[in-house]
């Protein structure tokens, strides 16, 4: 059984490691990262409501309260939508191996957010982990040459971890856990699509005359993460637990490093690797802390 977890968990991480390079083929379509970011919500929607339709008894969870239905749509605007939004926007200035290590600082700002609003000790641990994870970052700064976005690039990846630590802690928080997975999914996905569109609306940035290819990749791509990804996940964590799951996810930037590199033609420095290695250094201390943490409460009690 926690072979099989292992496996389910490495196809996940790879699966969220290979949506960049479908990304980056739709945009060479014209569509624009709000457009992306849209669809993969909008094609969500309808994907999951199907499913818990078809599962007996499971429509009636879709009755949950007026405070729960709030915490929901403010964790999935923004958190995961203004997370995804960011992330898929660093692409074009940073490429999408940079882009996605610099997202995995997540773990550090969790960690950095239930101490400045909700009074939770860091610890020696955390705090050493959040200089090596800002040293990390500093390893990606160029002096002259290069883009001349990659500060723009560095930042929109930085506020993607950060907008992901927020969804990360407001479903701990919010006590939104208790919603059946497949539901919670349909409403964060239902949500991130209409403050997606408003923002799109607002701006000018979505785009809906795009060729038929770009809609069957941007389906396929909603696919692949929002249904399939999540839910091999899920069932990894159920095999396994929540910390190794953890840990085998950080397959995810590695899957994105070697696409980025070998098909991508994205260029990797020595020193963006030293960088790569050492934030997903401090997300891994993160991670075996609090599971260490978790391990001595359980004893205590």
């Amino acid at each position: 059984m926690k072979l099989k977890g292992i496996i389910f968990t490495i196809i996940s991480a790879t699966l969220f490691g290979c949506a960049p390079a479908i990304i980056q083929k739709i945009y060479s379509y014209g569509a624009t990262p709000e457009t992306v970011t849209f669809f993969r919500n909008f094609f969500a929607v309808p994907i999951t409501f199907l499913i818990i339709a078809l599962q007996k008894g499971h429509l009636k969870q879709l009755c949950i309260t007026k405070k729960q239905l709030f915490s929901i749509a403010v964790i999935a605007c923004f958190g995961l939508a203004c997370a995804t939004l960011t992330l898929v926007s660093s692409y074009p200035f940073i490429g999408t191996s940079m882009a996605t290590t610099l997202h995995f600082l997540y773990p550090v700002f969790v960690a950095l957010i239930c101490f400045l609003f909700f009074k939770e000790k860091l610890g020696k641990t955390k705090i050493f982990a959040l200089v090596l994870s800002v040293v990390g970052i500093l390893f990606f700064f160029q002096k002259g040459g290069g883009s001349n976005h990659i500060y723009l690039g560095i930042f929109l990846s930085v506020i993607s971890g950060l907008a992901n630590a927020f969804y990360m802690v407001g479903l701990d928080k919010f006590n939104l856990r208790e919603i059946p997975s497949m539901v919670l999914t349909f409403f964060i996905s239902s949500f991130a699509a209409m403050g997606l569109l408003l923002f799109g609306i607002c701006t000018n940035r979505i785009h809906f005359a795009l060729p038929h290819q770009a809609y069957f990749f941007m389906f396929l791509n909603s696919v692949l993460i929002a249904f399939i990804a999540i839910a091999l996940l899920q069932i990894g964590i159920k095999y396994l637990n929540a910390t190794m799951a953890a840990m085998l996810s950080l397959f995810e930037p590695v899957t994105s490093n070697v696409i980025g590199i070998c098909f991508m033609g994205e260029d990797m420095t020595i020193k963006k690797l030293i960088g790569s290695i050492i934030i997903l250094i401090s997300a891994m201390m993160i991670i075996l802390f609090d599971h260490s943490k978790a391990e001595l409460e359980n004893k205590q009690s």
